[in-house]
């Protein structure tokens, strides 16, 4: 199977993360779902005290958080048969880990790759079939290594040609020395409301990667919003990812709290059995109709953007899946008005169709046609975002509590490192925003 591979790293939630799997399309004009919670520390901070400790090795910082630290070394609990279900628990010979117990066979829809027990839809490691592992900044939907939404395939690498200085506007259109890419065209400087990142012009209030200022990236599920990260509502960040500590039998209550061999995590409590109408999935009590990682059966994780609706991954309204990935075909040049109808190089894709320019009335933003009067992320122009909880009215970005208005865009002047504690202040390069303040340190998380 052919992979894709890309330099900038990204990471894919696995088993335990009770969170999305990946950057979903959000609004058909690129906005984010108001319903998140700020992160915290992008590591979770200090886990709170459990009595007794852990009894099953422990989790780590530098483990993901699906993850435990077992004599030095992340493992899996849920798939490892070495490690199932706690440091040391090996399975015998003959037996699977499945969902952190060991098994005679996999569950339902799981197959056994040298013991342990995944689901080849959705497992970057095993994509398609045991040992088929998709490059970094992939993610694995129905099988196979596909790009992410907002991305794009150019050779081994998933791109952002709105921005990429190396594919700006097309594959291999590469800016010249000392231009930027703005907005999918080569520009001696970046477009008003977005940040010059290595020759990427970036918009640092919602960009995952570059959270608030050039290389701040936020925990696996969570978007940025208003130059800060924000893990969806109900979710904390742990381990440099969003869980669920109500669901989570390594973050049960508290990042950091694992339940011990054999209990499950329900409410936030670790138990011997779930309550009536969850199902036990590898330590933690959910519901099956609606979980995104263990949707309609443990173990089956939705990805490509979709959601889980009445036990099966679905995509939004308004969005198509095409590759595995959920699109709208209305805005979307690669896949325009169906999936795999491509519009020409330097057209646009309005209402599904493909157009030389944008209709009247509308503006061509990062490829696609918007209404600069109403978007959220272009209101006014390309790239003026109104912030996370902002609208835009007539062109004008009327801002939400909390937030800044700041050369027509709204901010969050307690960690936008550009508009750090008034409009127009800039920290200086290598400090960030915290609390208002330039300071030497962290992501601007406050």
């Amino acid at each position: 199977m052919r992979t894709i591979r890309l330099a900038c790293c990204v990471v894919i939630g696995l088993a335990w993360v009770g969170c999305g799997d990946d950057d979903g399309p959000g609004d058909v004009d690129g906005s984010v779902s108001d319903a998140t919670t700020d992160v915290g520390d992008l590591d979770g901070g200090d886990p709170p005290p459990a009595d007794g400790g852990d009894p099953d090795g422990g989790t780590d910082p530098t483990c993901g958080a699906a993850e435990l630290l077992c004599d030095g070394v992340c493992v899996e609990p849920r798939e490892d048969p070495a490690n199932c279900g706690g440091c040391g628990v090996a399975c015998e010979e003959g037996e699977v880990c499945s969902l952190g117990s060991c098994e005679s066979e996999c569950a339902t829809g799981l197959t056994d790759c040298s013991g342990a027990c995944v689901s080849t839809d959705s497992d970057p490691d095993h994509c398609g079939a045991c040992g088929e592992v998709c490059g970094a900044g992939t993610i694995c939907s129905d099988g196979a290594c596909v790009c992410p939404a907002g991305t794009v395939a150019c050779g081994d690498a998933c791109v952002d040609v709105t921005s990429d200085p190396a594919h700006c506007g097309a594959c291999d259109d590469a800016c010249d020395a000392g231009e930027v890419c703005s907005l999918s065209e080569c520009s001696a400087e970046c477009g008003a409301g977005l940040t010059d990142c290595g020759g990427a012009c970036v918009d640092t209030t919602s960009s995952s990667s570059n959270c608030g200022a050039c290389g701040a990236v936020c925990p696996s599920g969570a978007s940025c919003a208003g130059s800060t990260c924000a893990c969806p509502e109900g979710q904390t960040a742990c381990s440099g990812a969003c869980v669920s500590t109500g669901t989570n039998a390594l973050h049960c209550g508290g990042c950091g709290v694992a339940c011990a061999a054999g209990q499950v995590c329900n409410g936030g409590s670790c138990v011997s059995e779930c309550g009536e109408g969850l199902s036990a999935c590898g330590g933690a009590c959910t519901d099956t109709d609606t979980d995104l990682m263990n949707c309609g059966a443990c173990g089956t994780t939705c990805t490509g953007g979709r959601t889980c609706v009445a036990g099966a991954c679905t995509c939004g309204e308004g969005l198509e899946l095409c590759g595995g990935v959920c699109t709208n075909t209305q805005t979307d040049a690669a896949n325009c008005g169906e999936c795999g109808e491509a519009c020409a190089a330097g057209q646009v894709c309005s209402l599904g169709v493909c157009l030389a320019e944008c209709p009247a009335g509308q503006t061509r933003c990062s490829g696609a046609c918007v209404d600069t009067e109403t978007s959220r992320l272009h209101c006014g122009g390309c790239g003026i975002s109104c912030g996370f909880s902002g609208t835009c009215t007539d062109g004008e970005c009327t801002c939400g509590a909390g937030y800044t208005e700041c050369s027509g865009a709204c901010v969050l002047t307690a960690t936008d490192r550009n508009n750090c504690g008034a409009c127009g202040m800039v920290c200086p390069m290598g400090q960030n925003c915290i609390a208002g303040m330039c300071r030497m340190g962290g992501p601007p998380i406050p």
